[in-house]
């Protein structure tokens, strides 16, 4: 088995409750040529001494605060990358940690592994299923992928369709040493999210993989980030969804926005002819909507996950409805 020094980075706030498991879970790993970066986001409760704790145990894992006047879950990532670009250092291989999962103690073993199976060469991503659990680590369901369709599909799916968790990612130096630089006070980073960012920098100027098997508990409980998120995604949800059609279109509308800054800043960088043609295909379908983005859809194999999601997606596009929530976001943005 080959084995590589591998980053890991951890963007905390108020994550007393659940931090040392998952501290826990990073430790026991069966690999354990890792270091682990710390971010913490002015906490109120008792993480940063947790953290402190930790590191007196093991030598492997730092500390970084956030000092900074912006904060948020998004920017804190993005300032906890900008402070891994600064040091002399480098990786083999960079991942992402949420404060309240729970890793598999083989989770860094399978995704190299695979890495090494499937790897060709340039920048590459991979991301794996994995399980939901609840508040008290019980399993809620077993596999991400059978509940919302995460696999990978295509690269112009990635600028359409955020199914990528930040949590679950693997992903070599090639790709961290050519991802645009984003200022730690950046506008954009209100709402831009790390994870989704990096893999359409990976789709487009690399590789994506799925890892097909579990590697880690997923923690979704009523006060966090992304709890909102409703997993259920049967016809009658979808329906009763697009009953409230407006509500869809503000989602797609904030999707959409994030994959144009995105094809913003990887038009500052220079792009082969068919990397330019895939953003160029993206922005028409996102400016256009209507009947041409239903056809494109269909030709370029664009998928949300399940079947009746891709559907209620499709028919907000052919609406243009989202197109309205863009305009008031570009006016909110000025």
């Amino acid at each position: 088995m080959q084995t590589s020094k591998i980053l890991i980075m951890m963007a905390t706030y108020n994550g007393e409750k659940y931090l040392r498991e998952q501290l826990d879970s990073i430790i026991n790993q069966t690999i354990t040529d890792w270091e682990l970066i710390i971010r913490d986001d002015n906490s109120l409760d008792r993480t940063v001494d947790i953290v402190k704790e930790y590191i007196t145990r093991d030598k492997r894992i730092q500390l970084i605060q956030n000092d900074s006047d912006f904060h948020g879950a998004y920017y804190n990532f993005f300032g906890l990358i900008n402070a891994v670009r600064v040091q002399e250092k480098n990786y083999d291989f960079y991942m992402f940690a949420d404060q309240d999962d729970i890793w598999d103690s083989n989770k860094l073993e399978l995704l190299q592994n695979f890495y090494h199976e499937v790897h060709t060469q340039g920048p590459t991503m991979i991301y794996a299923d994995m399980r939901i659990i609840d508040g008290k680590g019980k399993e809620t369901s077993p596999s991400m992928d059978h509940l919302m369709g995460i696999n990978y599909i295509n690269p112009i799916t990635v600028y359409m369709a955020h199914k990528v968790y930040g949590c679950n990612t693997f992903f070599n130096y090639d790709l961290f040493s050519i991802l645009p630089k984003i200022t730690n006070d950046a506008a954009e980073l209100v709402f831009l999210s790390h994870d989704n960012f990096i893999t359409k920098v990976a789709a487009l100027k690399g590789n994506v993989y799925f890892y097909p098997e579990t590697v880690m508990g997923y923690r979704r409980y009523g006060s966090n980030v992304t709890s909102k998120h409703e997993y259920n995604f049967k016809m009658s949800r979808i329906l009763k969804r697009l009953s409230k059609i407006n509500d869809l279109a503000k989602d797609h509308a904030l999707t959409y926005k994030q994959s144009m800054v995105a094809i913003c800043l990887l038009r500052r960088q220079a792009l082969s002819d068919s990397e330019q043609a895939l953003l160029d295909k993206v922005e028409n379908i996102i400016q256009r909507g209507g009947l041409y983005a239903v056809r494109m859809v269909l030709s370029e194999k664009i998928r949300w996950g399940k079947s009746a999601k891709t559907i209620s997606r499709t028919v907000i596009l052919f609406s243009k409805l989202y197109k309205k929530y863009l305009r008031d976001n570009e006016k909110e943005d000025k």
